[in-house]
């Protein structure tokens, strides 16, 4: 099975979304568990997004 099938690919809009979420619930005074959850889910879609670019540049550069 190729990578590429197994890829979930995270959009600017995933993060928007998810950010707002965060600081919604920061803002909005939820329990500090929820806020802590968001934020760590915000960051992991971050993370996940920036392998992505990584992975597209050295996909693009290493088939030349």
């Amino acid at each position: 099975m190729a990578d590429d099938e197994l890829r979930v690919e995270i959009t600017d809009a995933d993060i928007r979304t998810a950010k707002r979420a965060w600081l919604a619930a920061r803002d909005g005074g939820a329990p500090e568990d929820r806020v802590q959850r968001l934020f760590d889910g915000y960051e992991r879609l971050v993370n996940a997004q920036a392998q992505q670019i990584a992975d597209d540049f050295r996909r693009r550069r290493d088939s030349r």
